[in-house]
């Protein structure tokens, strides 16, 4: 479990990297696929499979708290975005990105800082 939430911190990271870069054609990938039902579907299963995985992994955590907290988060993400209809998960993704468009790469700063915060914890 521990190197799956190594890998997601990395993926994290990546796409932070992503934002900083070209944040741009983050977004034209973003308004291309995530509008997709099998978008929806994969979300939520990886965020309870997440879920599940941090859970496990807190005991072993710097901090277990902040871990399981951030497991309960991911489950109830999860089973909210497979519990919404596809249009109203399809206006949502449309309003977040218009929202976020202009932001980028701020957006980019703060996927940085999560995953190097979740990798710090979890080392």
């Amino acid at each position: 479990m521990m190197y799956f939430l190594i890998l997601f911190c990395l993926a994290l990271g990546l796409i932070g990297v992503f934002l900083l870069t070209i944040p741009e054609s983050s977004f034209i990938f973003a308004r291309k696929y995530f509008r997709m039902n099998v978008f929806q579907y994969g979300v939520g299963v990886f965020s309870i499979l997440l879920a599940v995985a941090f859970y496990l992994g807190a005991a072993t955590s710097k901090l277990p708290s902040a871990i399981e907290i951030f497991a309960l988060f991911s489950l109830m993400g999860g089973v909210i975005t497979l519990v919404l209809p596809n249009t109203d998960f399809n206006e949502l993704i449309s309003w977040e990105l218009r929202i976020m468009s202009p932001y980028g790469r701020a957006v980019g700063v703060v996927y940085l800082l999560i995953g190097a915060g979740l990798a710090y914890t979890v080392l």
